[in-house]
């Protein structure tokens, strides 16, 4: 089966633009097929919130629309940056990944504290996942009753890292995961895998329903508008986002209520437990 998802879309955009780009000012250079000289590199930051009463921590890879310098303080914030490197110069090619996240997602990284590092296969990432939390593993009595993972579904990094492989780990911490995924039905112009109405592929539906709440976004729902440019959509699904961790944070134990009322006016569909 192929590989239907956006990160396919990127990978190939990614892999024509090296070979458009790379080959084009060596005229004496072939295109060598094999990948020995690469590796996949995984690097998760996470800035904790400052909420005394719940932990809700805010997680998107490294390409996506989610915006962090839009969110509160009070918000945690997590990045999956996955990426394919050279496998030489390890520590080079990690400190340049650490500073990508500063500047893209405003998480000034200390590896070892707030920031862990991989190379090698991708099933191997979820080490650093476990890793990351057990270094915020709260010790405030007020926190370890509520602690809520709100996942970008919908971003994504260059490997073949997905959002399922990460879940287990995310489970032995959080109480409560809530996935968000953004709805694009243009894709089914390009691919009949992305089913109607929204335009997910069949891979991102098990993973939004593997979440225990999941909430879907689509330009009109969170805007009045059909079509939104870039900048708008990404606008205006982080304030869809400010809007469900407000609800979530001020909603106590009542979860449920929580997004459902956020979902009536924010969002196009959401789900929860059978």
């Amino acid at each position: 089966m192929r590989d239907h998802s956006r990160r396919r879309f990127i990978r190939e955009i990614f892999a024509a633009s090296v070979c458009a780009t790379g080959f084009r000012h060596v005229p004496k250079a072939t295109a060598c097929l094999s990948n020995e000289a690469l590796s996949e590199l995984c690097v998760i930051a996470r800035q904790p919130g400052t909420s005394a009463s719940a932990i809700i921590d805010v997680w998107t890879g490294q390409i996506g629309t989610l915006d962090f310098s839009q969110l509160p303080e009070r918000l945690g914030r997590v990045v999956v940056w996955d990426d394919v490197r050279g496998s030489g110069a390890l520590p080079t090619e990690i400190a340049r990944v650490l500073f990508a996240i500063e500047e893209y997602f405003g998480i000034k990284c200390d590896i070892g504290s707030n920031a862990f590092a991989h190379m090698g296969h991708f099933t191997e990432f979820s080490l650093l996942v476990d890793a990351l939390l057990q270094a915020f593993r709260p010790t405030r009595g007020d926190a370890t009753g509520r602690r809520i993972a709100v996942i970008d579904l919908s971003s994504c990094g260059l490997t073949r890292l997905g959002w399922m492989h990460i879940m287990p780990s995310l489970r032995s911490y959080y109480t409560c995961i809530i996935g968000v995924d953004f709805g694009a039905p243009e894709l089914r112009e390009f691919d009949a895998e992305f089913r109607t109405p929204h335009g997910l592929c069949a891979r991102a539906l098990e993973t939004m329903h593997a979440c225990d709440y999941w909430l879907l976004a689509s330009d009109e729902p969170i805007s009045g508008r059909v079509q939104l440019p870039a900048d708008k959509r990404s606008f205006e699904f982080t304030k869809s986002i400010h809007a469900l961790c407000d609800c979530l944070t001020f909603a106590q134990n009542d979860t449920h209520a929580a997004i459902a009322s956020v979902a009536k006016q924010r969002f196009a569909s959401f789900g929860a437990p059978a």
